[in-house]
């Protein structure tokens, strides 16, 4: 298989397991638009755009476990991590789907989902979740 060929099969299947695993949730928060919008853009990005997620979405999990080490939601260093969950989120969505109000939709869906809590639980410590929550709240306020 040649290398685009696989990049365009990682692509896909990183988008059917996020239907999989949340399509139904987001469908009904987001409405099916909002959805597809997010799925043709994951699928039409370059390798570029690919990686460029992919290292944000790691360095957010370092910044959290920085940010956490702080103790405030409102630090410099919680700011930051902040401004790169927004990066990725408007990375993962396309241009003109970012909102703040959506993103704090998001923040909150974090909380009522045991998936987004214990993934960013296992990547940064207990309690990650709800710290990267509340800085979210305090930047996007």
């Amino acid at each position: 298989m040649s290398e685009k060929r696989a990049f365009e099969a990682l692509k896909n299947e990183k988008v059917s397991v996020n239907e999989r695993t949340y399509g139904k949730e987001a469908r009904e928060r987001w409405g099916d638009d909002a959805v597809d919008a997010a799925n043709d853009r994951l699928r039409s990005a370059s390798r570029e755009e690919w990686d460029d997620l992919e290292q944000l979405g790691e360095a957010i999990n370092e910044q959290l476990v920085l940010a956490m080490a702080t103790g405030d939601p409102a630090s410099e260093e919680s700011e930051e991590l902040a401004r790169m969950h927004a990066r990725w989120i408007q990375g993962h969505w396309g241009a003109g789907r970012y909102t703040p109000e959506a993103h704090r939709g998001l923040a909150q869906m974090y909380l009522a989902d045991d998936r987004f809590r214990a993934y960013y639980d296992d990547a940064a410590g207990e309690g990650a979740t709800e710290f990267l929550v509340k800085a979210l709240e305090s930047y996007l306020s």
